[in-house]
């Protein structure tokens, strides 16, 4: 079985996850000051298929749009986002795509809040949503991530 790993950027919090569920890229303004650049990469994860999860991180909550709270977890050493929670997707965890060792071994399927997105950021994918995103467009972004699987 494929193991995907990853960590902060001084390595004090690692992880390894088995299995991914979609990756997506985000344009919200939130996910453009959480990564300081044009966009973000999230890995959606089940919460079983964290295989290992090690170092201490501190948590920034915030609401979202959905008036729901997001708990970011980063590493108090280095600042590095390593993963977030939505309480409105549960039994879910989301990681931030940079924080694995290979983001290549990933395909980007969809994009979410492209209405929000500058116009040059645009990644052209096919599956994609002006704004937050539904279990209609999450059930499409899985079908998508498994037809393109190994």
């Amino acid at each position: 079985m494929k193991l995907y790993r990853g960590g902060c950027s001084c390595r004090a919090v690692l992880f390894t996850v088995r299995r991914y569920l979609y990756v997506q890229a985000c344009h919200c303004d939130a996910c453009k000051k959480r990564t300081g650049s044009a966009y973000g990469l999230s890995v959606m994860v089940e919460n079983d298929d964290v295989a290992a999860f090690s170092g201490q991180t501190r948590t920034y909550t915030r609401s979202g749009e959905s008036g729901k709270e997001v708990h970011y977890e980063f590493c108090p050493q280095c600042g590095a986002t390593i993963r977030w929670r939505i309480d409105i997707v549960p039994n879910r965890q989301v990681f931030a795509g940079g924080a694995f060792d290979d983001i290549r071994e990933f395909n980007v399927v969809g994009e979410m809040y492209t209405g929000m997105a500058l116009p040059w950021a645009r990644l052209g994918c096919d599956l994609t949503r002006s704004g937050a995103p539904d279990d209609n467009f999450r059930a499409s972004l899985i079908e998508r991530a498994n037809s393109l699987r190994d």
